[in-house]
């Protein structure tokens, strides 16, 4: 089993049985900021529209699922309701 890192993500890889830990996974801000940035440096408009295209193409061109899984989990809580 693995042992808690509060700043790692874990999962068992299928094949081999064995607990990966990836500590290089970068932040929910650190992945927003760098599509803001790709935005604006492409000269677009900063909206949840273009972010969340943005996530999508990151999404489909993604071939490690943890990562596939962190853009999801983005793309989630930028779409999901705010009722205050």
């Amino acid at each position: 089993m693995c042992e808690n890192d509060v700043k790692a993500t874990q999962s068992n890889d299928i094949n081999t049985g064995v607990c990966v830990v990836m500590q290089d996974m970068p932040s929910r801000e650190e992945t927003l900021g760098d599509i803001v940035i790709a935005l604006l440096r492409a000269g677009q408009i900063i909206s949840r529209r273009t972010i969340c295209l943005k996530l999508v193409a990151r999404i489909e061109a993604e071939n490690n699922p943890l990562m596939q899984a962190h853009l999801s989990d983005l793309m989630r809580l930028i779409l999901r309701n705010n009722h205050f």
